[in-house]
Formats: C-alpha cells, sequence, structure tokens
C-alpha cells in the first residue's frame, strides 16, 4: 500500500461532527429534553457517536489521527437511527442533568429484569400506565436513578443494556 493510501485510510478513522452536523443532532436530542453537548462530537462506525472533552484541539487530534490512526476517542453517547438517537448507557449518566422527556419509571422487580439484560414485558397494568406514552426510544429509570435505555413497544420495553453491565 502506497504512503499516500495508507494516510487517506487513516483519516477515515476520526471523522468531527461540525456545526451543521451537530445543529441537527441537537434538535433530534431535543426529544429527551438536552439542549447542550458540552462535547466534541467524533462519529464512530456508521451510525455511533462518541463525545470528546480532553484538551488535545481538533489540529492536534488530526495530526495524531495521521501518525498513528484513531480509531476511537471520548464516551460513547448515543446510537443515531434514520427516526431519532438512543442515548448510550453512559451518556444518560452524564446528562442525566438535562434529561427532561420520554423517561419512563419501572418498580423494584422491573429495574433487577432490566439490570440482567432482559426485555420488560409490559403488564396489563404498565399498559394502561403508559398508554399516552409515544412508542419509541425512553430513558429508564427507578426511584430517582437513571438505569438505561429501552424502546417502548405495544407489549414491551426493548433492553439496551450493554452486556458488560448487566447483573449476573
Amino acid at each position: 500500500m502506497t504512503k499516500r493510501k495508507e494516510r487517506a485510510n487513516n483519516m477515515r478513522t476520526l471523522r468531527l461532527i461540525y456545526k451543521g452536523e451537530k445543529k441537527k443532532i441537537m434538535e433530534k436530542l431535543d426529544y429527551y429534553g438536552i439542549t447542550e453537548l458540552p462535547y466534541l462530537l467524533v462519529l464512530s462506525g456508521k451510525e455511533k457517536i462518541r463525545g470528546y472533552s480532553g484538551s488535545l484541539s481538533t489540529n492536534e487530534l488530526f495530526e495524531l489521527n495521521r501518525e498513528i490512526g484513531i480509531e476511537v476517542i471520548g464516551m460513547y453517547l448515543f446510537h443515531e437511527y434514520y427516526d431519532g438517537i438512543r442515548l448510550s448507557f453512559d451518556a444518560t449518566q452524564a446528562l442525566s442533568s438535562q434529561v427532561t422527556r420520554n423517561i419512563l419509571e419501572i418498580d423494584d422487580k422491573q429495574e433487577v429484569e432490566f439490570l440482567k439484560g432482559r426485555d420488560i414485558a409490559l403488564s396489563k397494568e404498565d399498559k394502561e400506565k403508559f398508554k399516552d406514552e409515544p412508542k419509541g426510544f425512553k430513558i429508564i429509570k427507578n426511584k430517582g436513578d437513571f438505569i438505561g435505555t429501552g424502546n417502548l413497544t405495544e407489549d414491551r420495553i426493548v433492553n439496551y443494556m450493554p452486556k458488560e453491565r448487566r447483573l449476573r
């Protein structure tokens, strides 16, 4: 492989998200009530977005990327879909002070199931409780603590708890 191709491949591993794109992302994050992201946003893969808050400038990041090729930098914040954004487990904690919308409160028994990585089947009472909630991604909460992200459907809350964070 020529040096030119090698350098071009390295530059593809790091893609910063600038004003125009960030504005569109912020519009989607308003779904949760989030109005501020104090991070430099970096695209990781096709849809994963990470937040970097370190002291390196963008020029220094590009120089470092040119020299060694950066594949991952910052904290994984969210996954962008065509119809919305799903916050990561870490983002629910890092941005908890801003999250004001699309929160589902679950009980203690459901919390244990959720923390084990299982989907939560909705009982008749749960379906009644959530009947006015629009279907889609939600922040899951128990007793004042955010515990992750789920997707509310007609009959369940689909769990997105990362395997490495699940209770055994």
